[in-house]
């Protein structure tokens, strides 16, 4: 594997952070979930900041938490991101620069589930699906972030509905290849 850090993104719900600790243990990195460290930073979780200052509170908060992950960390690590990611082009262009980008790509089906499932047990849905026809707001979402996540992944992973140690074990098996790939370019 190269040295860059190592991130995972996708929409919500695609089990980016069970995929982050997987990887984490079979590879000794570090894991560090992008929406706990920008708890950590804020004090507030990304849920709270966008209710507070809206989607620009909590990307201001985001692109932070990457920034100090990503540029300030000298010791690789892998990093789960929240699911609006592909909202916030500051954060992006961070993680792009420092990180091997993979992107989990999920179905829409498959995570309108889950989505409604959480909000069951939450009790409300997510302030971005409230307002409307729940099912058409993320799949507008849906549409547009799965464009920006498959424009920035250098990995595309396609999770369809396998197992996270499935998904781990093409992502090992990917980044390996990657290593290979950079090797070969120096060489």
């Amino acid at each position: 594997m190269s040295n860059r850090h190592i991130v995972i993104m996708g929409m919500k719900h695609t089990g980016k952070s069970t995929l982050g600790d997987l990887l984490s243990r079979r590879t000794g990195l570090p894991c560090f979930d992008a929406d706990s460290y920008m708890a950590e930073l804020s004090g507030k979780t990304a849920r709270e900041l966008y209710d507070e200052g809206g989607a620009s509170l909590m990307q201001r908060w985001e692109t932070k938490a990457c920034e100090a992950l990503a540029r300030d960390r000298i010791r690789r690590c892998i990093i789960a991101t929240g699911g609006g990611l592909a909202d916030n082009a500051d954060a992006l262009a961070v993680l792009k620069e420092h990180a091997i980008c993979i992107y989990i790509d999920t179905p829409f089906d498959v995570l309108f589930a889950r989505v409604m499932a959480s909000a069951e047990r939450d009790g409300r849905l997510p302030r971005f699906l409230q307002g409307g026809d729940p099912e058409a707001l993320f799949r507008e979402f849906f549409s547009r972030r799965s464009r920006t996540y498959a424009t920035m992944a250098d990995i595309t992973i396609d999770a369809g509905t396998r197992s996270p140690m499935d998904l781990a074990e093409e992502i090992l098996g990917k980044l390996s290849n990657e290593q290979r790939t950079d090797l070969h370019r120096r060489g």
